[in-house]
């Protein structure tokens, strides 16, 4: 039988595909391992964390493996004090601290949009704090608010007469932390937001100062509007970030006194180090929650106000 010509050969199913679509199939095919081996290392343990939050597992205890217990896990939450202690700070921490970050970024961030001379070594200066590593911040800071030897309690003691227990009350406790972690973290936003004042044109200022504006006005009716879309990122990105901040409270007080600074990722480490992981995967659940909550806010603020993403 004679051999049918090469012509009459039919294309395969990639060469009868049109360009874009061809560019489109090589797009999947090149990022198929990356998503999965993301999808391995994140929503797998996800679903491990989903199964076992209703579960009853210690290996030391549950030798045949986890046990079910359905919502048990849960309501041994509604019971605990010290997880209602630790979601109840994490929430303060995160929202005091956020909120500040904000205020005290755009104030730093106006501070050096304005002409002055050295404003270059001026920016560098200011993300010194947002360069030191949060163990050595912590670490610091914990040395500095120490009631018999730090320096902020004997400045305060010297200068204005006041007496402080900074790292021994709980309140006092709480107002550290959260005070670390806003200046630890204001560079970060100031940078941000400084990008975002350099694209507010400056014929809007002038055009309001004509008009009669002072600075609070334009801050009101002209900054704070245009810069609206990148406050509302910044936000929700310094919430979710700090919901699972672990490092500063655990080493600046170490959850204390007692738990009054002990934080949600805190509770889920001391949990799975006393080998109770049902209890810690449950706890870790009501994490996830609480920054899937921030997720919706976040995408219903990002659509109400056209935040492009």
């Amino acid at each position: 039988m004679a051999a049918r010509p090469h012509a009459d050969r039919r294309p395969g199913l990639f060469a009868r595909l049109s360009l874009r679509q061809r560019f489109y199939v090589i797009a999947i095919l090149l990022l198929l391992p990356a998503v999965g081996l993301r999808v391995f290392t994140a929503f797998y343990p996800f679903l491990q964390t989903a199964y076992l939050s209703l579960h009853r597992y210690n290996p030391a205890f549950d030798h045949n493996g986890p046990v079910f217990v359905g919502l048990g896990n849960f309501q041994r939450m509604s019971a605990d004090p010290v997880v209602q202690a630790s979601i109840s700070f994490t929430l303060v921490f995160v929202l005091g601290a956020t909120f500040f970050q904000l205020a005290m970024g755009l104030a730093v961030a106006h501070l050096l949009n304005a002409a002055f001379r050295l404003r270059f070594l001026s920016r560098a200066l200011v993300l010194i704090p947002w360069a030191i590593p949060m163990a050595v911040a912590a670490l610091g800071f914990r040395w500095m608010f120490d009631d018999q030897f730090g320096m902020i309690p004997d400045l305060l003691r010297h200068l204005a007469g006041v007496e402080m227990r900074w790292l021994i009350d709980p309140n006092n406790a709480k107002l550290a932390v959260t005070s670390v972690a806003v200046w630890k973290s204001t560079p970060f936003v100031a940078l941000v937001l400084l990008a975002g004042l350099q694209g507010i044109g400056r014929d809007l200022y002038e055009a309001a100062r004509v008009d009669g504006a002072n600075a609070w006005t334009s801050l009101f009716y002209i900054t704070i509007p245009m810069l609206l879309p990148i406050l509302i990122t910044t936000g929700m990105f310094m919430i979710v970030w700090q919901l699972a901040v672990f490092d500063l409270p655990f080493l600046m007080t170490g959850g204390g006194p007692g738990f009054s600074t002990t934080v949600i990722a805190q509770k889920i480490y001391l949990e799975s180090n006393s080998l109770n992981y049902g209890y810690a995967a449950s706890i870790s659940m009501v994490l996830v929650g609480i920054v899937a909550f921030v997720g919706v806010v976040g995408l219903y603020l990002f659509r109400r106000f056209d935040v492009s993403m």
